[in-house]
């Protein structure tokens, strides 16, 4: 019995540690370009091929386990940021500025999403082969929607806007943009530019965009500017406070 135990350890700690590997090449050298063979180097072929049947397998078992990875570090924090007292509005500024966490934070994520999707899609990956990506991503989902019933009772969105598209927009959206500054596509002579301010000013266009007509003035009202080194952030009080706890 102690022998199988240790064997199921092995195994699962072996597994892991051809994901973080794959992780690694893929978003570092682009998926397209990156050879089983070569993420097997040290280990062997077969030996990949008895835990992935496939390449594709491999790498949607990897996007699985970095978007449920980001997901629990966002419920960590929604939890010590008391999230429960939160309005709907305030939920919404905190899941976008766990987006631009990713910028500031985890950019190798950003940079092998934007591999993942492009690779997925040439793949022709079926809706069974993408499943445990899918469920993944339904836990954003399901945060979305917990942000749009809420709305609907304390009115501090605007609730005539679909779930769906409060949910899609918003992610695709944010997620493309950080992207994007995350491989230094806008500004390439300025690859190793901070665009925080960059997406921080698209937050406050969705947020102002989905607010409630009640809450709108009040919430330009509340902006203060914020001198951080030699550049100056025009943040709201939350984001000052996430400024100074490091978070975004």
């Amino acid at each position: 019995m102690r022998n199988a135990e240790k064997d199921v350890r092995a195994m699962t700690e072996r597994r892991e540690l051809m994901l973080a590997a794959g992780f690694r090449i893929f978003a570092e050298r682009g998926i397209e370009t990156v050879s089983m063979q070569e993420i097997a180097s040290g280990l062997g072929i077969a030996t990949v091929y008895r835990y992935f049947s496939t390449k594709l397998e491999f790498v949607i078992a990897i996007g699985a386990k970095k978007w449920r990875e980001y997901y629990d570090e966002i419920e960590n924090e929604y939890v010590r940021a008391s999230g429960d007292a939160m309005t709907a509005a305030e939920e919404l500024e905190f899941f976008i500025d766990c987006i631009i966490a990713l910028y500031r934070r985890h950019r190798d994520v950003l940079l092998f999403n934007r591999n993942f999707s492009a690779y997925v899609m040439h793949e022709g990956a079926t809706a069974a082969q993408m499943r445990p990506y899918n469920e993944a991503a339904s836990l954003y989902a399901e945060k979305f929607h917990s942000i749009w019933r809420k709305a609907r009772e304390d009115g501090t969105l605007n609730v005539n806007i679909s779930e769906k598209r409060l949910f899609t927009s918003t992610l695709h959206i944010v997620l493309s943009v950080a992207s994007k500054f995350a491989e230094g596509l806008v500004y390439p002579d300025d690859y190793d530019r901070d665009m925080t301010e960059e997406l921080l000013m698209l937050k406050r266009m969705i947020l102002g965009a989905y607010a409630a007509k009640t809450s709108a003035s009040a919430c330009i009202r509340s902006r203060e500017t914020a001198q951080r080194g030699n550049v100056v952030y025009h943040q709201t009080p939350r984001e000052n406070s996430l400024f100074a706890e490091g978070y975004v």
